[in-house]
């Protein structure tokens, strides 16, 4: 069997490192929450919408999950508090109205969060495979969000009351 040459640089996070890590999981996996009760109650026209965000919060869920992992952390993908009271304040919301295009403030306000999130700890890592992870995983989010703004005119919104 041949050698495989590895990486003999072993990355480990500092206390202050995985905290923000573990602060940024938490922010995806509650926005993963939120998108996954939106999914479910989105107008027809707007789940597309609810669908790409919630499909890219999945995965990254699961990369920082590796990732904390990899830099010797412990790693939580569960949902907390948070993320159970997005869901319950989502699922009121539809009783009462629509989610549809009108909804577009409050994600680009909520995915804010993350991308504050995903600075804050790109900040505190040294350069290192881990690093560009998650920058790439920052770039995938604002890509989205750049997307679904240019098809923003289009999505149907709640009529306005007179």
């Amino acid at each position: 069997m041949k050698d495989v040459p590895r990486d003999q640089h072993v990355i480990t996070a500092s206390a202050r490192q995985l905290e923000l890590l573990d602060h940024l999981q938490a922010r995806s996996v509650g926005a993963r929450a939120w998108f996954d009760e939106m999914v479910e109650k989105a107008d027809p026209e707007f789940r597309f919408v609810a669908v790409r965000f919630h499909g890219l919060h999945v995965e990254q869920v699961q990369r920082l999950t590796a990732l904390i992992i990899a830099v010797g952390g412990e790693a939580d993908p569960t949902e907390t508090m948070s993320a159970a009271m997005k869901r319950a304040g989502l699922s009121v919301r539809s009783v009462f109205g629509g989610i549809d295009g009108d909804m577009m403030d409050r994600i680009r306000a909520s995915e804010a969060k993350v991308l504050a999130g995903f600075t804050e700890v790109i900040k505190a890592m040294e350069p290192s495979r881990y690093r560009d992870e998650l920058v790439q995983m920052q770039g995938e989010l604002q890509d989205l969000l750049q997307g679904v703004q240019s098809e923003e005119r289009s999505l149907p919104e709640a009529p306005k009351e007179d």
